[in-house]
C-alpha cells in the first residue's frame, strides 16, 4: 500500500514538473541572436515560430512570450529550416532577425519569436560526429540500427574547428533521408561527410562542416 502510494506521488509530481515548463520561449529583438537551450539530457523540438514588432516584446527578457502579429509574416521556408537547424539538439543559435526573413512588414523592428519544447534523449542513444571530408562508422554490436537524427552543416562554435566560429546556422535539407537510406535495418554502415553525399548546406557558408548522427540499436 505505501509504495503504491510511492509511486502515486512520484508520477504527480513529474506530472506537474512537465506541466509547469511547458513551452519555452525565445525571443530574438533586432540585433540579437536566437538562443534556444535545453537542460543537459534534454534536446530541442520547435513547436511555432512567429513575429511581431520590438515595441511588442520584452527585449531584456527573452524568454517571456511577446505580442505576436496575426500575419503571416515570416518566410514559409523559414518554419522548415529552423527545425532543421536546431530541432534534437541541447542548444542552437540562430541568425539576427533579418529582412530574409520576412515576406511582409519587413523593418529593423521585427523581432522573431520560436516557441519549443525540451524534450528527453531517447534511452540508449548514440552520437556520432565526423568533420567534413571524413568517414563516420555506425554500428550495432546487437540488433539493427535506426537513425534518431542526422544533421550535416554547422551547427556549433567549437565542433571541427581550431577558431571559435560564429556562423553556427547552417544545413543539408536531404542529410537525415540520405542518411536513413544507407542506414536504417542493418548492423553497420559507413558515411562520408561531405556536400556531395548528404546533400549541400544551406545557406552557403565558408567554414568547415561536420555530420552529427543520433542513432539507437533496435
Amino acid at each position: 500500500m505505501v509504495s503504491t502510494r510511492v509511486t502515486v506521488i512520484a508520477l504527480l509530481a513529474a506530472t506537474l514538473c512537465l506541466i509547469s515548463e511547458g513551452l519555452l520561449y525565445d525571443v530574438s529583438c533586432p540585433g540579437e541572436n536566437g538562443e534556444l537551450q535545453c537542460p543537459a539530457g534534454q534536446v530541442i523540438e520547435v513547436v511555432k515560430m512567429s513575429s511581431g514588432v520590438k515595441s511588442d516584446a520584452d527585449c531584456a527578457d527573452r524568454k517571456k512570450p511577446a505580442r505576436v502579429s496575426n500575419e503571416h509574416s515570416l518566410h514559409n521556408g523559414m518554419r522548415y529550416w529552423v527545425p532543421l537547424i536546431c530541432n534534437n539538439l541541447e542548444r542552437c543559435r540562430l541568425p539576427k532577425p533579418n529582412k530574409k526573413m520576412f515576406v511582409i512588414k519587413n523593418s529593423q523592428d521585427n523581432f522573431v519569436q520560436i516557441d519549443y519544447v525540451c524534450r528527453m534523449r531517447l534511452a540508449g542513444m548514440q552520437t556520432v560526429a565526423a568533420c567534413e571530408n571524413q568517414t563516420a562508422r555506425i554500428k550495432c554490436e546487437s540488433g539493427q540500427i535506426e537513425i534518431v537524427s542526422a544533421k550535416y552543416g554547422r551547427f556549433d562554435e567549437n565542433i571541427c574547428t581550431k577558431v571559435p566560429l560564429c556562423l553556427t546556422f547552417c544545413g543539408s535539407f536531404s542529410a537525415e533521408t540520405r542518411v536513413k537510406n544507407k542506414c536504417d535495418g542493418i548492423q553497420k554502415c559507413t558515411l562520408k561527410a561531405s556536400s556531395r553525399a548528404l546533400g549541400p548546406p544551406t545557406p552557403s557558408y565558408d567554414v568547415p562542416m561536420y555530420l552529427l548522427v543520433d542513432f539507437i540499436c533496435k
